[in-house]
């Protein structure tokens, strides 16, 4: 989720230190199964952990939606600097 708020200043949630095996033995604590089951249901706790593995998902986001978002910032910036 995100909202722009202009040209390089976006506010969205995201967890670069979270990576699909880190997220794999977080969601699989017995705690944290339960807290989510609760809250969302079995089925949406075994598709997150389905995701997790899905190169459309994280690893997309790594290698597309960050890099692309800093690339456009600097551009951005760039663009505003008086040379």
């Amino acid at each position: 989720m995100a909202i722009r708020f202009n040209e390089a200043f976006i506010g969205m949630q995201f967890h670069p230190e979270a990576d699909a095996v880190g997220m794999r033995m977080y969601l699989l604590r017995e705690h944290k199964k339960e807290l989510v089951i609760e809250k969302h249901g079995e089925k949406k706790y075994w598709s997150m952990l389905d995701h997790l593995n899905d190169p459309d998902k994280i690893m997309l986001t790594y290698s597309t939606v960050v890099p692309r978002f800093l690339m456009m910032a600097l551009r951005h910036r760039l663009s505003s600097v008086s040379l």
